[in-house]
């Protein structure tokens, strides 16, 4: 180990700040003489005095660099500096009593009691001058400020008292602190770091107004994402753009540190839920030390599953994708993540491809599958019918055959709420997989299952970027409809609830995830726009009407009698909500996918026959046909 320097294990002192200290301590040692015993006895102990204040100024001033006081700012002292000081000068007392004790011939006839009123004002007198130097930093940059960004925080806790301190000194921040905000009513007109708290968020509005309000920050990490969407709704039309704290995270130590800075306001803050508990342990039950296997691994909900099921100990974590790209950056992510580079294993093939994929399988041995991988955005799916149902269907038909020959103990498809009542060939594809798990589980009486959920933010060519693209360049956003709307989650929440819900599926379950409230995509395009510093007006916003097997509203349950689990976030359809027996299924199946290799538009009145026993059709669709053509959409319509 290198030798360090003296030099870097404290800071040395500018003259500047040790020439002041020792003038005090100087003038601290006699004036504590002149108030301990008089006037008239000063003469008496003054020889003593000149030997003791020597003493008393060495150690004092030793003590003082020891300790690395002098790496204090004085015009941001803090109470943490003035306990740091404090500790000091108590250890310097310490010692000099000490010497009084063990060298009584140095020190004379001193009082004993001397000691202790000189440390009390020694302690008076440098903490003044340290704090008359941030008193003066703060008066000469006061003007400054007082032109800055009139600002409100709301949230008159903590982090807020943080967050005034940071403003009252950084001079780069520009920012001149209004008020506070809060929902307390028990903090109402008072007081923090000399700021009142003005108000509450019933009357923002009226505040900002009357105080010609420019900026407002959120003073909370896990504010109510109903709060954050009001305070955007009161804002827009003043054309402020809210801010919203986190907390800085040390490299070394991982644990929360005490400063907060503040940073946009991001979607995800809106579409946040109340933070749930899952169970890890649960989970970590089934994954670690097993052989998993994650298919559509480099896709956006594929890739976080990757890393939770990592995050959990598996024996090895099998990725699986036919994109060469989206594999290898996955691949790469989580081999830094893991010192056993043998425990993560990419698999580039086809699941349509059953050779190929029976005889890796075979070699590699899976017992867990999660299977994300499927054709998934609606338009697309609507133009290239076939692919979809051989892509979606016929890869997990080939899967669970896999499964039935092997011991493969749980397996978990991800499905989509487009599944409910589908509307088009991507939701049926996907509500046939939902039966087809269920009835391979049933037969084999393990736990395959059937997660059924939502839009998830930030999910590869979804909804969010392109209206993020829109913006960038100027608009329009372009929407199908006003009142569409869709369920929203964040993908690590949702991929925690799936692999809890792999581990209280039972044989044929769907488990069907609550997303709470759906969100109309026409206020997302609103706070999207606000959010990125636009104006509505600026952009606009049009309404292109509904494509090809869209819905305006998405739902997540057939019935609205799901079973209740032990996740108050996860409810179950036993059986999976079928009424074909497992073998009807199947031969359906079959004989869809044969078809569908010959683009024979009869695959498609399959996918319609298998689909309509758990399809609810609109008021609108009368006869068979119909109901087919609003399955499959005008792109393929049967006469």
């Amino acid at each position: 180990m290198p030798k360090r320097r003296l030099s870097s294990l404290f800071q040395w002192p500018r003259p500047r700040h040790i020439i002041p200290d020792i003038i005090l301590i100087i003038c601290t040692t006699y004036l504590s003489l002149f108030l301990r015993v008089g006037v008239d006895r000063v003469p008496e102990f003054i020889d003593a005095l000149h030997k003791f204040a020597p003493i008393i100024l060495l150690s004092r001033i030793s003590i003082f660099i020891a300790s690395d006081s002098y790496s204090i700012l004085w015009r941001y002292v803090s109470t943490f500096d003035v306990i740091k000081l404090t500790k000091a000068t108590i250890l310097s007392s310490t010692i000099i009593i000490s010497l009084s004790f063990f060298l009584p011939e140095s020190f004379g006839r001193i009082p004993k009691s001397l000691y202790l009123i000189e440390t009390i004002l020694t302690l008076v007198g440098l903490l003044g001058i340290r704090i008359l130097r941030r008193v003066k930093f703060e008066s000469r940059h006061s003007e400054q400020i007082r032109h800055g960004k009139r600002t409100l925080i709301y949230g008159a806790g903590y982090n807020g008292k943080t967050l005034a301190d940071r403003f009252s000194y950084d001079v780069n921040e520009a920012t001149l602190l209004v008020g506070f905000i809060d929902d307390d009513p028990k903090k109402m007109g008072s007081s923090i770091a000399g700021i009142k708290v003005l108000g509450n968020i019933q009357n923002l509005e009226e505040l900002i107004k009357q105080y010609s309000i420019t900026n407002l920050i959120i003073a909370s990490t896990n504010m109510n994402a109903d709060k954050i969407r009001k305070v955007l709704q009161i804002t827009r039309p003043f054309n402020i753009r809210p801010r919203i704290i986190t907390r800085t995270v040390t490299d070394e130590t991982k644990k929360e540190s005490q400063s907060v800075i503040d940073r946009e306001i991001n979607l995800s803050d809106l579409l946040n839920r109340p933070p749930r508990q899952v169970d890890i342990k649960a989970i970590r039950e089934i994954v670690k030390g097993k052989r998993v296997l994650v298919t559509g691994a480099g896709g956006s909900i594929g890739s976080e599953i990757s890393r939770q099921v990592l995050d959990n100990a598996p024996g090895r974590l099998i990725l699986l994708d036919h994109s060469e790209f989206n594999l290898y950056q996955i691949d790469r992510e989580l081999r830094i993540c893991t010192t056993d580079l043998d425990r993560v294993t990419p698999l580039l093939l086809d699941l349509t491809d059953k050779n190929t994929l029976f005889n890796r399988l075979r070699e590699l041995r899976p017992e867990v599958i999660i299977h994300a991988a499927a054709y998934k955005h609606v338009h697309l799916v609507e133009s290239n019918p076939y692919s979809a149902i051989l892509n979606n269907v016929l890869g997990l038909r080939n899967l669970l055959e896999f499964c039935e020959d092997s011991d493969v103990s749980n397996f978990v498809l991800i499905s989509t709420d487009k599944a409910v009542n589908p509307a088009g060939v991507m939701g049926a594809t996907k509500r046939v997989c939902e039966m087809m798990t269920a009835a391979t589980g049933l037969k084999l009486n393990r736990p395959y299952c059937s997660v059924r959920f939502g839009n998830v933010l930030g999910s590869s060519g979804s909804l969010i970027p392109l209206l993020k693209e829109q913006i960038r360049q100027g608009g329009p956003v372009t929407i199908t409809h006003k009142d569409m709307t869709r369920y929203f989650m964040l993908i690590p929440e949702a991929v925690s609830l799936v692999l809890k819900a792999a581990t209280i599926a039972r044989p044929g379950d769907i488990c069907i995830l609550k997303m709470g409230d759906p969100v109309k995509i026409l206020e997302i395009a609103k706070n999207l726009i606000t959010l990125t510093g636009h104006n509505e007006k600026d952009i606009g916003v049009v309404f292109t009407g509904l494509r090809p097997g869209e819905k305006i509203y998405e739902e997540l349950y057939f019935r609205g009698d799901e079973l209740k689990t032990e996740h108050p976030d996860i409810l179950s359809l036993p059986n999976g909500d079928m009424e074909n027996d497992e073998e009807n299924i199947f031969q359906s199946v079959d004989h869809m996918l044969s078809l569908a290799m010959t683009s024979n538009k009869e695959a498609l009145f399959i996918l319609n026959d298998l689909v309509k026993s758990t399809y609810i059709a609109p008021e609108s669709v009368k006869t068979e046909s119909d109901q087919v053509n609003h399955l499959i959409g005008p792109n393929h319509k049967i006469h």
